[in-house]
C-alpha cells in the first residue's frame, strides 16, 4: 500500500483541519506550524486540539465552506428534495423548485441561484478529507507512549471514530455505494463497495468505541459539540434503520439492533438527556442542550457565523424574524400537507409556538430556529446551532424498530413520548382512517424534525418517496432502482482514479 511520509500527509490536510478553527465557546486550537515537527503529538493538547480541527473541518464543510462562499448543505440534502414546498417566483431562489421536483442538476448547473454551490455537495473528497484526519488520529493514538491517560486515549479514540463514521453514513446517504477505509495516510484510489456491506462495517467500527465516550461532559459549552455515547448510539440507530431499507433480507436484525441501542440511550444516560419541555425549546437549539445529542455550533459574537444560506431559517423567516426588510418567506408549504401535519382540530403546541403568520403568499413563518436574534438591520440568520442528532430521533427510530417488531404498545409509549411533549393527544389506533401505526410514526418524525435534514431520507430509506399519495413529487420505482435517490458524483472522482464508477442516472 503507498503512503505519506507522516508529517508530510498532516502538512498535506493541514489548511483544511486546523487553522481558523473554533466552536461556540469550545476551544482556540493553536496552528498547524506550531504542532509539526518534534513538538508534534507531546501533550494532551496537541490530541485535543488536533480533534477540535476534525470537528471543524465538518463545520466549515457543511455550514461555512474553505473560501468564504455560500454553502446550503442540510437544506439542499435533506429538506428541500421531493418536499411540499414552492419556492417564491425569482430566479434566484429557483432551487427550492428544482430540487422539489428532484432537479438536482438543474440546480447545480444553475447560473442564476444566489447560492450557486452545490456541485461542491458532488464532490465527496471533501468527507475524505475529513476521514484521513480521523484515521491519522486513530493511528496516533494508539502509538502514543504515556502521553494520555487510559480515559483521555478512549475518548479521543471514540471522538474520531464517531466523526469517520458519520462522514460514511453521510456519503452512502448521498452517493449510495463509496469507497471505504480506515488506514492512515493512504493515497492508493479504492474502488466503491456495496452501501449496505460499508455500514455494516461502520457500526463494528462504532461498537469498538461507543462504550469510550462519556454520556455527557461536565462543561456545558462542550454538551452536544463534541461527541458523546449518546451522539455515537444515535448514529448506530440511524445506520441500522438505513441498511433496514436497504436489506430485506436481513431488516429483523437492523430493528433489532436499533431497539437495543434505542433502550441503552434512553434509559442507562443516567439523566444525561432529557425532552425540555415546549416552553424551553428554544433552548435546544441556542445549543448545548441535554436534548441535544449532537450538533455544530456558531456564535455571532465571536465571529464563527454560518454561511447565509446554510440552515433551513433562511427560507422561511421574514422581518421582524430576521432582519432583512423582506416581509415574504422564500417558500410556502403546500396546504394539503400542511394541514396534514397540523390538523386544525388536534392540539399541538409545535403549530402554535413555531408557525405565525398565515400559509399564503410567502407569509408563514417557521420560528424553530429564531431563538438568538442578530442585530438589528443586519442580513444574518439567527445565532442558533446547526442540530445533527437529537433525542426525538432516538426515540422515534426507537419506536419505528419497535412496530416492525410486532411490538406495538412499546411503539406507542414512545410515539407518545414525543407527542406529550408537544401537547399533542396521545395515539389510539384506528384515529385517522387509511393510516396505521407505521404512518403515525413516519408523520411524528416529519413535523417533528421538520427543518432539521430528516425528510427525504425518512421517504427514501422507508420507500414512501415512491408513494404518490404521501409524497408530493415522488419517484418512480424504475428511477429510485436507478439512483435518483442519490446525488451525482463529481468527475474529480476519475482524477484520481480513473476507473472509478460514477452514479449513471445523473450522467
Amino acid at each position: 500500500m503507498k503512503r505519506f511520509n507522516k508529517l508530510t500527509w498532516i502538512a498535506l490536510i493541514s489548511t483544511g483541519l486546523i487553522l481558523g478553527t473554533g466552536c461556540k465557546k469550545f476551544l482556540n486550537v493553536d496552528p498547524i506550524s506550531a504542532l509539526s515537527g518534534n513538538n508534534f503529538w507531546k501533550t494532551q493538547s496537541d490530541f485535543d486540539n488536533y480533534m477540535a480541527g476534525i470537528y471543524n473541518q465538518f463545520r466549515t464543510m457543511t455550514m461555512e465552506d474553505y473560501d468564504g462562499s455560500y454553502t446550503q448543505f442540510f437544506p439542499a440534502v435533506g429538506d428541500f428534495r421531493c418536499a411540499p414546498f414552492v419556492g417564491v417566483n425569482t430566479t434566484n431562489r429557483n432551487y427550492i423548485n428544482q430540487f422539489a421536483s428532484n432537479d438536482l442538476l438543474g440546480a447545480i448547473n444553475s447560473t442564476s441561484n444566489w447560492v450557486g454551490t452545490y456541485e461542491k455537495i458532488t464532490d465527496w473528497s471533501r468527507f475524505f478529507q475529513i476521514i484521513s484526519s480521523c484515521n491519522i488520529l486513530v493511528d496516533e493514538i494508539g502509538k502514543q507512549d504515556g502521553i494520555l491517560s487510559a480515559s483521555q486515549a478512549g475518548q479521543y479514540k471514540g471522538e474520531a471514530i464517531f466523526m469517520r463514521n458519520l462522514c460514511y453514513f453521510f456519503m452512502a446517504r448521498l452517493y449510495g455505494d463509496i469507497p471505504y477505509y480506515t488506514e492512515p495516510y493512504m493515497i492508493d484510489p479504492s474502488s466503491r463497495e456495496d452501501m449496505v456491506t460499508v455500514l455494516k462495517k461502520c457500526l463494528e467500527d462504532l461498537k469498538t468505541s461507543v462504550n469510550d465516550l462519556p454520556w455527557t461532559y461536565d462543561d456545558p459549552s462542550k454538551r452536544g459539540v463534541r461527541a458523546m455515547k449518546g451522539s455515537a448510539l444515535d448514529l448506530m440507530m440511524n445506520i441500522n434503520m438505513w441498511c433496514a431499507g436497504f436489506d430485506a433480507d436481513n431488516q429483523s436484525k437492523y430493528w433489532q439492533q436499533t431497539d437495543s441501542l434505542g433502550n441503552v440511550l434512553l434509559t442507562d444516560n443516567g439523566g444525561a438527556y432529557e425532552l425540555l419541555p415546549m416552553d424551553r425549546f428554544h433552548e435546544v437549539f441556542e445549543g448545548s442542550s441535554k436534548e441535544g445529542l449532537f450538533e455544530i455550533a456558531q456564535s455571532l459574537n465571536k465571529g464563527e457565523v454560518f454561511g447565509l444560506f446554510a440552515t433551513f431559517t433562511d427560507n422561511m423567516l421574514h422581518y421582524p424574524h430576521k432582519q432583512n426588510g423582506s416581509t415574504k418567506s422564500y417558500l410556502m408549504i403546500l396546504d394539503k400537507y400542511l394541514t396534514k401535519l397540523f390538523p386544525a382540530d388536534k392540539p399541538d403546541l409545535r403549530w402554535k409556538l413555531l408557525f405565525t403568520g398565515t400559509n399564503s403568499n410567502y407569509d408563514l413563518e417557521y420560528l424553530k430556529f429564531s431563538n438568538i436574534y442578530a442585530e438589528e438591520g443586519e442580513d444574518v440568520n439567527p445565532d442558533d446551532n446547526q442540530i445533527i442528532f437529537r433525542l426525538p430521533d432516538a426515540i422515534l427510530l426507537r419506536a419505528e424498530a419497535c412496530n416492525n417488531l410486532g411490538k406495538d404498545d412499546e411503539a406507542i409509549r414512545l410515539l407518545d413520548m414525543v407527542r406529550d411533549r408537544a401537547g399533542a393527544t396521545d395515539y389510539v389506533p384506528g384515529e385517522t382512517p387509511n393510516e396505521d401505526l407505521s404512518d403515525a410514526i413516519f408523520y411524528e418524525r416529519w413535523k417533528e424534525l421538520l427543518g432539521e435534514g430528516y425528510y427525504f431520507f425518512d421517504m427514501v430509506r422507508t420507500k414512501r418517496i415512491l408513494d404518490g399519495k404521501v409524497c408530493p413529487h415522488p419517484l418512480s420505482a424504475e428511477a429510485f432502482a436507478n439512483g435518483a435517490w442519490t446525488w451525482p458524483i463529481s468527475t474529480k472522482a476519475l482524477e484520481k482514479n480513473p476507473n472509478m464508477r460514477l452514479n449513471d442516472y445523473w450522467r
